[in-house]
């Protein structure tokens, strides 16, 4: 593709043809030998080229004192090297000269380029070790030729290619690089060019390598050799260039704009390790072999180079002074990184917020020089934004509201500084932006010009679980003085800026992101030791079922024989009291009677624990049921050395239990406490309303139960007594008949110190509702509202919760009312259609139709019906709907009887139309 686009540009074939003399100058790069008579038999037939090399050599440059008349004196004089050199160059300059006579000045200044090259590419070579310098002067005094050839074959184009570097050079500005330039007027470039005319005037592969590759960056030292030659060349190119020898394109005086070359130099430089001193040598040696073989060729002019080197030096200066510029920037951007580096290093998981806020300002202080910061991060916990702000007598910790009104109220009521309310300003004006939708990516407020502030925002990814509040925290630098937004530096500070947010950002949201996960890895922890809580008490209650349906069987099993036994030991007994001398078998068949009856009891115990009774629920007081044991627990066991405190208040919520199987439960807790002190001790029995339930504890000061024995105590079979001294069945059968009664029942032990029992149960929810209805019976009748006529007004009261409808019509009947009940809506809807009522007590929430459609049905069928809501669930919505749908009035759940009764009076005379 590459070639296409050449031979569209230049005519091979119709390339004129070096001077001979030059074509073998460049020949004897190959390596044949040379010596003086191959030189000499060169140029024995160019009468012009001899005098040349002899004028050359009898100059003050070369400062021979005797005059040097042959051509074998002049070889001898100024060396094989330099006299094919200066061959080379007057060959060729000659031969481009009379083809471009109208261009003289750009050819001349394109020239003096080419000699630059090629003297500095020598000096360089020697400097970096190459074995062959002369050929680095022919390869930099070619490496241009493809321009040669294209201003030759395609003028008009070429001389585009000038015109614009030129304008680039007159506006100040670098739009593009020449090869770009190139490729698009041409559709192809110098090097390009360069390669395929090597190949056609058949030059050496390392010379065409140097036309086709000597502008491919590079990105190590140079090294000795052919290979590394396109790289020399590149590197004594940007010399010249950038020192304005001659002009790299065919201009007369201007040189093109050159701050890519000058960055590309900066690299060669540092690259291979040039110092300021040594290429400031290299180009003064670089003039002065330039002046000389410029001279030789009588292109040389003081003034125009003079010019030249000035414009040179010019544009070194503003580079000196931008690089100068860009160090101060590197310095600033430096300190911001290596200050932002540390933070990151110091913002790990687990610290606290506040300490998070000050390392953070720490880095902004340090990077900015600001003494004045503050930074805060938002705190879902204290539902406010905590961090610190560093003034000059230290840091202060600060906490503002997160929500915008506690906000507002904050910085009106508290004495904040200048920058907390700043800060509080732009994070109601950010909350705003992105409420309505505006996009804060990096977090960075832009300064409002006057202002001394600099603010930022931490933001959260809004694609995450925190993307309904993303701004994460606030960081605002306070400058004292307004900062000059036009100014330089400002682009530096906003960019290093933006850079320390970005990072002190993320690691805060990695900080608050480790928070949650291990919030959420402690609610884990927590659900599955519940879950293996639960699953232990699942399992116990799969064991103790098992053991319940072995324990019947066992015990059904077990009363037969033993029936028979009990009954051959009565046939004995009996047989024995008609004998003498039988004491000894008496006692023996007492052993037998004794041991029957123990069994008798086991089994009495196994049917009590697989099949427990049903309880008989009933509202008791705890107070009462534990008052009958203790009043003849001391029929049971001995009490003399126990002390019994029973603080059990007679006040406390009824439960509902079984009270006989409760009995039950806690003569059994109290005989164990009784056996567990067998030195005397004290027993304490409490009860506290906990959650809806009633927590009983029965304590003992005895010797405690072993640790390893507690997960067992209520196992049945389990027991730590003696052998004979108990079944093991006690505390399970107690277990049993607390769960059966909707309660449950735990235990805590330490040894030596006693023994805790607690029992749980289900406090009666309708205990309340009953008080009032006894309430309600010792109040004065209310007086019926005055008759409007003869009728006894009829009232019906639809509400699900029947304890609380049964006690509004006893209370309606005793203030004179017909009253009937409903228990649901559709109950309610059938007592409509068959009786006729004045007023209707009508409860929403209820099963199979709640109240709103019992509501509308009467509104439709019976409007005349006053409708008068009692609700405790409703919100306030549903009550505003009851009203607009008809109803009469709404009255909130507790309410007094006294205003009901108000209430329906009211109704009553509406619908008499008094009101």
């Amino acid at each position: 593709m590459r070639e296409a686009a050449v031979d569209q540009v230049i005519a091979i074939d119709h390339l004129p043809t070096l001077p001979a003399v030059a074509i073998e100058a460049i020949r004897l790069m190959e390596g044949e030998p040379a010596n003086f008579d191959s030189i000499a038999d060169l140029l024995k037939n160019d009468q012009v080229l001899t005098g040349r090399i002899l004028h050359y050599a009898n100059s003050a440059f070369v400062g021979f004192q005797r005059k040097v008349v042959s051509i074998s004196q002049a070889i001898a004089l100024l060396g094989f090297s330099t006299v094919r050199s200066i061959v080379l160059s007057i060959s060729i300059f000659d031969f481009f000269a009379e083809r471009f006579a109208r261009q003289r000045a750009g050819v001349v200044n394109f020239w003096l380029h080419s000699i630059g090259v090629a003297v500095a590419a020598e000096i360089l070579a020697k400097k970096l070790g190459f074995a062959e310098p002369d050929e680095a002067y022919v390869a930099g005094l070619l490496h241009d030729m493809g321009k040669f050839v294209a201003f030759l074959q395609q003028p008009e184009k070429f001389e585009r290619v000038c015109q614009e570097l030129e304008l680039q050079a007159g506006v100040g500005s670098e739009q593009s690089l020449p090869l770009d330039l190139e490729r698009g007027i041409l559709g192809t470039t110098h090097v390009e060019l360069g390669k395929r005319v090597a190949e056609q005037w058949g030059f050496p592969e390392s010379l065409a390598r140097v036309l086709w590759l000597h502008h491919q960056p590079t990105v190590e030292a140079i090294l000795p050799g052919n290979e590394h030659l396109p790289a020399l060349i590149r590197f004594a190119d940007l010399l010249c260039v950038t020192h304005n020898v001659g002009t790299s394109y065919f201009l007369a005086a201007t040189p093109h704009s050159q701050d890519h070359f000058h960055f590309a130099l900066e690299n060669m430089v540092l690259l291979n390790r040039f110092s300021a001193a040594d290429i400031e040598a290299v180009m003064d040696e670089v003039h002065g072999r330039v002046q000389e073989v410029a001279s030789v060729l009588g292109i040389w002019d003081e003034e125009t180079y003079r010019k030249l080197v000035g414009a040179a030096n010019i544009t070194l200066g503003s580079m000196s002074m931008k690089a100068e510029a860009s160090m101060v920037e590197l310095v600033e951007t430096n300190r911001a990184l290596a200050a932002t580096c540390d933070m990151v290093r110091q913002l790990h998981a687990g610290l606290p917020l506040a300490e998070a806020a000050r390392i953070v300002i720490t880095a902004a202080r340090r990077a900015f020089n600001v003494n004045r910061c503050l930074c805060m991060f938002r705190h879902e916990a204290v539902q406010a934004f905590v961090g610190q702000l560093a003034e000059d007598d230290g840091f202060h910790e600060i906490q503002v509201p997160l929500h915008m009104a506690e906000m507002r109220r904050y910085a009106r009521q508290a004495e904040v500084s200048d920058i907390e309310s700043e800060a509080m300003q732009c994070l109601e004006r950010t909350a705003g932006g992105l409420g309505k939708g505006a996009d804060l990516e990096a977090g960075v407020r832009t300064m409002v010009s006057g202002s001394k502030f600099l603010a930022a925002f931490f933001m959260a990814d809004t694609s995450g679980r925190r993307g309904r509040d993303p701004i994460l925290g606030e960081l605002i630098l306070d400058f004292q003085d307004a900062v000059d937004l036009r100014s330089e530096g400002m682009a530096v500070l906003s960019r290093n800026f933006e850079s320390l947010v970005l990072a002190a950002g993320n690691a805060i949201e990695r900080l608050l992101l480790f928070e949650d996960l291990t919030g959420q890895a402690a609610e884990m922890a927590e659900n599955s030791r519940k879950m293996e809580e639960n699953q232990r008490q699942l399992f116990h209650a799969h064991r103790l079922a098992t053991v319940g349906r072995l324990a019947a069987g066992a015990a059904h099993e077990i009363n037969n024989p033993l029936t028979i036994i009990s009954l051959n030991t009565q046939i004995l007994s009996r047989t024995l009291r008609k004998m003498e001398n039988v004491d000894d078998l008496n006692s023996r068949l007492k052993v037998i009677t004794d041991q029957e009856e123990r069994i008798s009891k086991i089994i009495q115990e196994l049917m009590g624990f697989a099949r427990p009774a049903e309880p008989k629920f009933c509202q008791v007081g705890l107070a009462e049921i534990v008052g009958k044991v203790v009043k003849v627990i001391g029929d049971r066991v001995p009490m003399a050395r126990i002390r019994l405190d029973n603080r059990i208040a007679v006040d406390l919520p009824l439960v509902m239990v079984d009270p006989l199987q409760m009995e039950q439960v806690f003569m059994n807790l109290l005989i164990n406490a009784n056996h567990a002190m067998p030195d005397g001790g004290t027993i304490t029995l409490e009860a506290a309303p906990r959650n809806g339930f009633l927590e009983v504890r029965v304590a003992d000061t005895g010797q405690g139960i072993d640790p390893r024995n507690l997960p067992k105590i209520f196992d049945p079979f389990f027991t730590t007594k003696k052998e004979g001294e108990g079944t093991g069945l006690g505390l399970a059968v107690c277990h049993s008949i607390v769960e059966h009664n909707g309660g449950a029942m735990r235990v805590t032990s330490e040894l030596g110190k006693g023994t805790t029992f607690y029992v749980v149960l289900p406090v009666d929810k309708g205990s309340r509702l009953r008080a009032m209805k006894e309430d309600l019976k010792q109040q004065d009748v209310v007086e019926v509202p005055e008759r409007r006529s003869k009728e006894r007004y009829r009232i019906l009261v639809i509400d699900d919760e029947r304890i609380l409808n049964d006690m509004l019509q006893d209370g309606l009947r005793g203030a004179g009312f017909e009253v009937d009940g409903a228990y649901d809506g559709v109950e309610g809807i059938g007592q409509l259609r068959f009786k006729q009522y004045h007023v209707v007590l009508l409860d929403i929430r209820m099963p199979r139709k709640d109240g709103l459609e019992v509501l509308r049905f009467i509104k439709e069928e019976f409007p005349d019906i006053q409708v008068i809501i009692v609700t405790g669930l409703a919100s306030k919505q549903e009550i505003k709907d009851t009203v607009k749908k008809g109803a009469f009035a709404c009255l909130k759940k507790p309410f007094m009887f006294e205003k009901v009764l108000e209430t329906i009076n009211n109704a009553l005379a509406a619908r008499h139309g008094d009101q």
